[in-house]
């Protein structure tokens, strides 16, 4: 119902923009609101009947979460000394104390395979497990960029359709001689086209790289806490873990530094 009541609204939204370009005189002032009207209201228009309702508001939410740094990195820093506690009692056959310390890990991947491991799971059914795991989180995390980067086609898409209604208004106001309703006909087209642009280049590509960029990080940080499992289960050190654990971050580190520097020195091949 809710689905149906927003598709209603923003069809509204976009009819009644064409309707005041194509019957109405107009003004700046019009076609600037309705060339906006345009424009966003068909781009989420799209997005919602391609997609869902749940998914876009999903997406607003992760893009609402960029302007503050992920608040679950010290939680994870902890839950990782905690596994490397258990680490250390499992080592030692310590399976009770193990089992109690798991419980305190925030990561969840981590700690179902600490705990598969503990239950006595065969390596390869462990390492199956997290892998299935790890895939369904990749399709998971790339579905928000997949819709990001289908918005940035539906803007240009809905600018061009206002570019043709803007000059469908101006041949049919040439008859009447009415210059300022050629000149706002004529602002419309050129408004929408700007809008489509800016929201594709300026607005959704960019969000869905560095949705892409994040995903990539977690992905990375998934399959190193796979590794680790795999540690535990060979009963080896714990030391060795965090020393493979530092490697993989600083890695991560440098691909992150090497990645913000292509942006700085080719900003016309990223805008590309």
């Amino acid at each position: 119902m809710v689905t149906q009541l927003w598709i209603g609204l923003l069809s509204l939204s976009v009819l009644v923009s064409v309707s005041i370009q194509l019957l109405a005189p107009g003004s700046g002032l019009i076609a600037i609101i309705s060339g906006l009207l345009l424009v966003v209201g068909g781009t989420l228009l799209t997005a919602i009947m391609s997609h869902s309702l749940n998914s876009v508001l999903m997406l607003w939410q992760l893009v609402a979460d960029f302007r503050h740094p992920p608040a679950n990195m010290d939680d994870d820093e902890e839950g990782f000394s905690r596994f490397l506690q258990a680490a250390n009692y499992f080592r030692r056959g310590e399976i009770r104390p193990a089992e109690a310390v798991i419980q305190q890990i925030s990561e969840p991947l981590l700690r179902r395979g600490t705990q598969l491991v503990l239950d006595g799971f065969p390596r390869d059914q462990v390492t199956l497990t997290l892998q299935r795991q790890i895939a369904e989180d990749r399709d998971h995390l790339r579905r928000p960029a997949e819709m990001l980067r289908a918005m940035s086609g539906y803007a240009p898409a809905f600018g061009m359709l206002g570019t043709l209604l803007g000059l469908v208004q101006m041949l049919f106001g040439l008859g009447s001689g009415n210059l300022a309703s050629i000149g706002a006909a004529m602002g419309f087209a050129m408004l929408t086209t700007v809008y489509g642009l800016v929201l594709a280049n300026l607005v959704f590509k960019p969000l869905a790289s560095k949705l892409e960029q994040r995903g990539r990080q977690l992905i990375t940080r998934r399959v190193a806490h796979l590794q680790a499992v795999m540690m535990l289960c060979d009963r080896q050190h714990a030391e060795l873990i965090r020393e493979m654990m530092n490697e993989v971050n600083a890695r991560q580190d440098m691909r992150q530094a090497a990645h913000e520097l292509q942006l700085i020195t080719s900003p016309d091949q990223n805008a590309a």
